[in-house]
């Protein structure tokens, strides 16, 4: 290849020299319990129709932002390349609250159930962290792809392009953490099934407050 075909064939790819600095910025919140809250509220709360008394609740909310930095360069007369340089999309906790019925004393059978019971769906909730990274490395690796295979852009349709591609990232970054929050709902479900519940509300004998002082809460 002569140097000017080596100029040609740089002039037609956008090749990207190097990977953009990605980082999460993941803004935790450690779960904080509220024991103010009575059994007759939780189940106004949870808003289901289960024969089952809501004992304890945990509620977890996100809020999502995606920053993306791109750089034209040119990369011949007219001609030229969008690169990414930064991408950085931004997730914070904004609610982790765990509701335990305020009917149940601290340190006996029923409070610990439910406490224990509880900790569960904190624990799937803290692994969100770590299912967001993955997916923001295999999107780094994507867009760092994507950007390789495009072909330079006339200088009229940079801006044009800029924006599309900022809002196209910014969509499939919103995509990938409904389907995280899809999972995670999932596995939710798994541990609050009839059969749990019933477990739980034996755990403790047949006349524990399960069955005497939160029944009478409710009537």
């Amino acid at each position: 290849m002569t140097p000017s075909d080596y100029a040609a064939a740089q002039q037609n790819s956008c090749a990207v020299a190097r990977a953009p600095v990605a980082s999460l910025s993941f803004i935790n919140q450690d779960p904080m319990l509220d024991r103010h809250r009575s059994v007759r509220w939780l189940n106004n709360r949870a808003n289901q129709g289960s024969r089952y008394l809501v004992t304890g609740l945990t509620e977890y909310e996100l809020q999502a932002r995606f920053d993306m930095r791109l750089e034209p360069v040119e990369v011949g007369v007219g001609q030229f390349c969008l690169y990414p340089i930064r991408i950085n999309p931004e997730v914070k906790v904004i609610k982790h609250l765990v509701y335990v019925a305020s009917e149940l004393e601290r340190g006996t059978c029923e409070y610990d159930v439910v406490y224990a019971h509880e900790g569960q769906h904190v624990q799937i909730n803290q692994h969100m962290e770590r299912d967001i990274q993955r997916e923001l490395d295999a999107m780094v690796a994507e867009i760092t792809a994507d950007f390789a295979a495009m072909r330079p852009v006339g200088a009229g349709e940079v801006q044009r392009l800029q924006r599309r591609l900022l809002n196209q990232y910014g969509q499939d970054f919103k995509r990938r953490l409904r389907a995280i929050d899809l999972a995670r709902r999932e596995d939710h479900r798994a541990i609050d099934t009839p059969e749990e519940y019933e477990r739980l509300s034996k755990a403790c004998g047949p006349d524990s407050a399960f069955q005497t002082t939160l029944p009478d809460a409710m009537r």
